[in-house]
């Protein structure tokens, strides 16, 4: 499947990015009132705790301060005969003092509980909202894969970077253990064994890898991995760094051995991290957003989602900019697309509609049109062809 723009150029993001879009309004509709909500419930937690806390401050400086109000000169007869009835004054204020005071810490320690837990139900809901949209839709994220064999089985890490935003989720595989032939398929690496009945004379040979099991695998890119694999012997790491590979056998690095670097196929290594990506692309069973962060923060706690928003909607804006420049039809956001049978078709979505979408959610969906460039009244911004967009 091919996408295009309206003149044939290809997207440099092949995806549906009209789909894309509209997943992103719909997504937008559904969050940004929650994220609302949760400030106004701070808000209004803040404001009735603020009412407690101004009411225990009275009462503890009235404490502090009932000395001064019934003064006693314990020198003279009067003072004599008027303590018991001070210290009684004392004791029922003291006394008042301490139940009400308990009363209004309780009224706070409910108040933000019960904030907290709608707080919570709402986050985890936008959470929820976020995740099919995030792990496709953000185009020319930085991915990185830790996936790590353990008792629980195989269980994997994304992690996605792009301007200041960042978004994890945990990866789930169907496999619960891994094999290196299932992952890569046959692979060999030279050994050094000992040889011989007396002389144990040391000779090189090759090691069949395809019952190894896979311990860990961090992937950044196609010239930046490492692959852990064990079998009940030994423990061989596979590392490439800035495009250079390393084998290191039980921690001897094997590729800086004259005896056997010379044995160890180039196209045995090369192969390895595409193998990698493929197995990911098709054995991730579900996949779990776990956390949303901006410039290392939290997001969702710090009520910093509509900013990630916006980070996204900037993306989309450069590419709504140039299926404009790229059609006759100025009203229009527009893509072709070329089906593997050759079969064409076109997918659009007019500024007009895309506009009203956004204005519908309020002051922030018009602030996300300005960005986009979905305004029917605005020219559309000016874009770059250097602007390039990739995905995992």
């Amino acid at each position: 499947m091919i996408y295009t723009y309206q003149d044939g150029t290809e997207l440099q993001v092949q995806r549906d990015f009209i789909q894309d879009l509209r997943n992103y309004v719909e997504c937008l509709e559904k969050v940004l009132p929650l994220e609302n909500d949760i400030i106004e419930l701070k808000d209004q937690e803040r404001e009735q705790t603020a009412i407690y806390e101004r009411k225990v401050s009275v009462l503890s400086g009235f404490k502090d301060n009932l000395h001064r109000y019934l003064p006693v000169n314990r020198e003279t007869e009067e003072a004599l005969i008027l303590e018991p009835c001070v210290n009684e004054i004392y004791n029922v204020c003291d006394k008042f003092i301490r139940k009400t005071h308990d009363e209004y810490e309780n009224e706070m320690s409910r108040i933000k509980k019960d904030a907290g837990v709608q707080i919570k139900h709402k986050e985890t809901e936008i959470v929820k909202i976020l995740n099919p949209l995030l792990i496709s839709s953000v185009y020319g994220a930085k991915r990185i894969y830790d996936i790590a064999y353990s008792e629980q089985g195989l269980i994997g890490t994304l992690f996605c970077y792009f301007s200041g935003l960042q978004f994890n989720y945990k990866l789930n595989f169907a496999d619960e253990k891994l094999t290196v032939q299932k992952l890569i398929g046959d692979l060999n690496m030279p050994h050094m064994t000992k040889t011989g009945l007396f002389t144990k004379e040391q000779k090189p040979r090759m090691v069949n890898l395809s019952d190894f099991i896979v311990l860990s695998i961090q992937y950044d890119d196609l010239y930046n991995f490492s692959l852990d694999v064990e079998n009940k012997k030994r423990i061989i790491r596979i590392i490439r760094k800035n495009g250079n590979f390393s084998v290191l056998d039980d921690g001897q690095d094997i590729t800086a051995n004259d005896g056997l670097s010379g044995l160890i196929e180039d196209s045995e290594l090369q192969k390895i991290p595409k193998k990698i990506i493929e197995y990911i692309r098709k054995n991730v069973s579900s996949f779990d957003l776990k956390e949303v962060l901006l410039d290392d923060e939290d997001a969702v706690v710090s009520n910093s989602v509509f900013d990630c928003m916006k980070i996204i909607a900037g993306q989309y804006g450069l590419i709504v900019s140039e299926c404009i420049r790229r059609s006759s039809v100025k009203n229009e956001i527009s893509i072709k697309i070329q089906m593997e049978d050759g079969t064409r078709s076109e997918k659009y979505i007019s500024k007009e509609d895309l506009y009203s979408s956004l204005a519908n959610i309020g002051g922030e969906g018009l602030e996300i049109a300005s960005i986009i460039g979905a305004d029917p009244k605005e020219k559309s911004k000016s874009s770059s062809s250097s602007n390039k967009y990739f995905i995992v």
